[in-house]
């Protein structure tokens, strides 16, 4: 499918080394120009501040009294205590339930225990983007240069925790530019609880949420996968083509479902979900036009991994995919699109005190039946076949420096219609793009954040994207000499909770 450009922000949530010498800020300056030096400066600034524990939310820090490394390796990638806190519905180590109080909480200091417990936590993205060959004019965004941009990208409001008992939630509410509106983001709202079945102990639980594998505990599923976080694609263009799974509807949905995780092993997931109407978007702060598609009735999601734990070492493998009525341009009266991605997933993981490994895998099919697209004049083909790629791999020291770098790979059949972004005269309608993904991060509270703020929580890093394809060619792939390469993006930026 064609991209839904809803949400031009590429955190998935919810990745700059520090001034050395004078010859490494001229080089920032030489290279990116004064926005650039001035946000190394920046971060440089942020790094030596004394330290108390933090987390990667901070919400989830205070509720459960556990330092960021606990729940991740270098957030947002999740260790298995990570992974088991979300199946428990966020709702670990909280204290709202029945008028219970625990015991630091019938201590002398209940205002230190109130705070803990207050479920709201925010995030600033400020960042420094660079491309390769500027945007045309007629391209860039009003109030933006065609390159060299620093400005903040995002800013969140969470609720991230226990409501009440067994009952949690996610739910971010972003600020976002270009395009400044305030929109509701990723939002996951769960009730978990434990029994046995045949002696064998038995997560099981229901979510609300709005967007596909949001509810995901894995990094291996689109909305949590790498790259955790990029460039917004009105300043730095990304692929045309991708998946319906890979973020098209996202939260232009709402699902609910059940799932259940036995014998600390076997998950299993089944969720529905419904495209919401035009006056929810708009209540949502999201454009309703965005995309103009809509499912025609329910769309079933599904999600089965085993993951086994032993020691340092966890090991994943499973299937996810989503099948969904799809009427072009929302039009009922037309016959609707067919369309089933089905995709497949590893994770391994070695954590140990000081060192952490992990690598991913995923690859998802897509195949679009386009009874109505092909009627509206919305596609060439009567069926279109597309395939997704993605392997990565991170290391982290001591759960304060990570190293990451991903390929990717997206081809499929060209359409000259559905992909019509692709204008090469050598394939024409291909949504073919590939390239990789490195990223060097520093993440200096994740043992112990700022005194003043023991919950403050950073990500500074630089991620680099190369393009060995984009959108059917790697050169020329727009009719107008634009090539691959010409997209590279470095991306500069310091994710911060709070």
């Amino acid at each position: 499918m064609r991209r839904s450009s809803s949400k031009n922000t590429k955190i998935q949530n919810g990745h700059v080394a520090a001034r050395e010498t004078n010859g490494s800020e001229a080089a920032a300056f030489y290279a990116f120009g004064r926005p650039a030096a001035f946000a190394v400066l920046l971060v440089g600034a942020m790094v030596v501040l004394p330290s108390q524990p933090a987390s990667a939310l901070p919400s989830f820090a205070r509720q459960t009294g556990q330092p960021c490394s606990s729940c991740h390796n270098a957030f947002p990638q999740l260790t298995p205590f990570g992974r088991r806190f979300k199946l428990g519905g966020y709702t670990l180590g909280g204290t709202r339930c029945g008028g219970s109080q625990n015991s630091a909480a019938a201590s002398d200091d209940r205002a230190a225990e109130l705070l803990k417990q207050i479920p709201i936590a925010g995030m600033v993205v400020p960042n420094f983007t660079h491309i390769q060959k500027g945007l045309p004019k007629e391209d860039t965004p009003e109030g933006f240069d065609s390159n060299n941009n620093t400005y903040v990208q995002e800013t969140s409001v969470f609720y991230g925790g226990q409501i009440y008992c067994n009952f949690g939630a996610f739910v971010q509410g972003t600020y976002e530019r270009p395009g400044s509106s305030w929109f509701l983001d990723n939002t996951d709202l769960r009730y978990a609880d434990q029994t046995k079945l045949g002696g064998m102990d038995v997560t099981y639980g229901v979510t609300a949420n709005n967007n596909p594998t949001v509810q995901d505990p894995w990094n291996t599923t689109p909305t949590w996968s790498y790259p955790f976080i990029g460039a917004s694609d009105a300043l730095a263009p990304t692929p045309a083509a991708g998946t319906m799974i890979e973020g098209t509807f996202e939260g232009r949905v709402a699902g609910a479902g059940a799932y259940i995780f036995a014998n600390d092993m076997f998950y299993l997931e089944g969720t529905a979900y419904g495209t919401l109407g035009t006056d929810d978007l708009q209540a949502l702060g999201l454009d309703p036009t965005d995309p103009q598609s809509r499912f025609d009735g329910l769309a079933p999601y599904w999600r089965a991994a085993i993951e086994k734990d032993w020691s340092d070492y966890a090991f994943e493998i499973g299937t996810f995919g989503m099948y969904a009525n799809v009427a072009p341009l929302g039009n009922q009266s037309a016959p609707t699109d067919q369309v089933t991605d089905v995709g497949f997933d590893t994770q391994v993981q070695y954590i140990h005190d000081v060192h952490a490994l992990t690598a991913r895998f995923s690859y998802i099919f897509q195949h679009q039946k386009n009874d109505g697209s092909q009627l509206l004049g919305l596609a060439s083909n009567s069926t279109d076949d597309l395939e997704s790629l993605k392997v990565s791999g991170e290391y982290v020291y001591n759960h304060i420096l990570s190293f990451n770098v991903g390929y990717f790979n997206i081809n499929g059949d060209a359409d000259a219609l559905l992909f019509d972004e692709s204008l090469s005269p050598s394939a024409p309608g291909s949504p073919n793009s590939s390239g990789w993904v490195f990223d060097v991060a520093l993440l200096p509270w994740s043992n112990g954040g700022p005194k003043w703020w023991p919950w403050f929580n950073s990500r500074i890093g630089v991620s680099y994207t190369h393009y060995n394809e984009f959108n059917g060619a790697s050169s020329n792939y727009n009719g107008d000499f634009r090539n691959a390469s010409d997209n590279d993006t470095t991306y500069v930026y310091a994710w911060t909770a709070f």
